[in-house]
């Protein structure tokens, strides 16, 4: 959907986590590394090396975001760092961890391609100082027991980035969402199950309605997008962000 809009209405896109879709992303070479290092993350099954793939991943964005604004255009996320980790990190925080990842940790890096798992290392090491992913995924972890506030600042502080002038939700039932992951040649991810997926619709309800009274310049618009077809996800965000820029 965000490549037909590229295409057609020459907006900036930005994908947070797989920057490898938009080949006009700076980053895009660096992005592919931390794709494989998350299939690998659900291969293992540890929710620690998750989420420091998922930090990883939206330190890119950034940068990405500052190319596709160049020449004022205007810029479509798929995901944004100060918005989804809202979500996501305080369920995974209180998803089931274990305390020490044994040898999970070194399988973990095994299952990556060679020069993959290089790149990732030395983005690791560039980020945090070590190249401890359990250590990172721990720390990044504990950010989503912080109140709401608290971690839209963390988020900020760590990611650079500022808030988006509006977000918009495409609203899919779960049941259909778990049909789509279900029909991926490589199967769902880590937390694509049914009670995960019901918790974070939920979820995203109760951030974005704080997030529209605590921020009063931020747009939250809700796009069905159940039985639509690509050109009809497109069509309802076009028109949305041309509201927007009303």
């Amino acid at each position: 959907m965000l490549r037909r809009l590229r295409e057609r209405d020459g907006v900036g896109v930005v994908h947070a986590v797989r920057g490898y879709e938009n080949p006009d992303n700076p980053g895009a070479g660096l992005s592919a590394a931390p794709a494989g290092a998350s299939l690998a993350a659900d291969e293992v099954g540890h929710v620690q090396l998750k989420v420091c793939v998922l930090y990883l991943q939206l330190c890119l964005f950034g940068p990405a975001e500052g190319d596709a604004a160049a020449g004022g255009r205007t810029v479509l996320a798929d995901r944004h760092p100060l918005v989804d980790p809202l979500i996501h990190l305080p369920l995974f925080a209180r998803a089931r961890q274990e305390d020490a990842p044994g040898t999970d940790v070194d399988a973990w890096w095994r299952k990556q391609d060679p020069s993959a798992a290089r790149a990732v290392r030395d983005w690791l090491r560039t980020r945090t100082g070590d190249t401890d992913a359990w250590a990172a995924g721990t720390e990044v972890l504990r950010w989503g027991t912080l109140p709401p506030d608290a971690l839209s600042e963390t988020l900020a502080r760590h990611f650079g980035v500022s808030l988006p002038d509006g977000v918009l939700l495409r609203d899919l039932p779960v049941s259909e969402a778990l049909r789509r992951t279900g029909e991926r040649p490589r199967g769902g991810e880590l937390h694509e199950t049914e009670a995960f997926l019901a918790a974070t619709r939920e979820h995203y309800d109760a951030v974005l309605e704080h997030l529209s009274r605590t921020r009063p310049h931020l747009t939250v618009r809700r796009l069905p997008c159940s039985g639509l077809s690509v050109d009809d996800v497109a069509a309802e965000v076009r028109d949305a962000v041309a509201a927007l820029s009303a």
